[in-house]
């Protein structure tokens, strides 16, 4: 179950889920969504209008938690999460099942984050991807910008979170390969490096550039 939530804020006792979306991909190759926004009851602070789009005039209309939680609950089920930092997800989500009295789901799942960080410990940044384990950055390391950057709402990170997993699962089976230098980091002090280009070449250049002037080109 690849799931992913917007939210009002980062506290789930104080924010609220302004949108899910769900994908369910089942054995026999049978694929089922559920998605919804929902109406916090409350504003959608600017910073997150910002990062998702999502304006209170969007969600104005919306049904509130207490009319979607059991059909999103009913949604999952059993089946096991699957999420870019799974905990954030399950924090929210739980926080609206509690309130609608409705059976949690437990800690367990899988999240790509953090196999994100095992397997590349230091991965290098590149210009738009936010930072080295965001999903944005994995979307330019697996090469998926052209279909996938303009992801900001639940179902596009969704959506490239399921490719995403596809390469993570490929890279551990040592299927996809990457020099030590992009996914381990700096030789020198061990800082992640960025990317950039200098013409058609792609350098490395240490994050703690100028004190450790490290550059690589790969």
């Amino acid at each position: 179950m690849f799931l992913d939530v917007e939210t009002t804020g980062l506290d789930s006792s104080k924010d609220r889920v302004i949108e899910v979306f769900l994908l369910s991909v089942h054995k026999d190759g049978q694929v089922e969504q559920y998605e919804t926004l929902i109406n916090p009851e409350r504003p959608i602070p600017e910073v997150i209008t910002e990062m998702t789009g999502l304006t209170d005039v969007d969600v104005a209309h919306a049904p509130t938690e207490s009319q979607v939680a059991k059909k999103i609950r009913e949604f999952i089920g059993w089946d096991t999460p699957v999420a870019h930092n799974l905990p954030f997800d399950l924090r929210f989500l739980n926080a609206m099942f509690q309130r609608n009295g409705l059976l949690e789901l437990s800690g367990a799942g899988i999240d790509t984050l953090a196999i994100s960080r095992e397997l590349f410990p230091r991965l290098a940044i590149f210009p738009e991807g936010g930072g080295s384990h965001r999903l944005s950055n994995l979307m330019y390391h697996f090469g998926l910008e052209k279909a996938h950057a303009n992801a900001h709402r639940a179902k596009d990170d969704v959506l490239l979170l399921v490719e995403v997993y596809r390469h993570l699962q490929a890279s551990e089976r040592g299927e996809l390969l990457y020099s030590p230098l992009v996914t381990h980091g700096c030789p020198t002090c061990k800082s992640a490096m960025y990317v950039e280009r200098e013409g058609n070449q792609r350098v490395l250049v240490c994050k703690t550039e100028p004190s450790c002037a490290a550059k690589f080109v790969v």
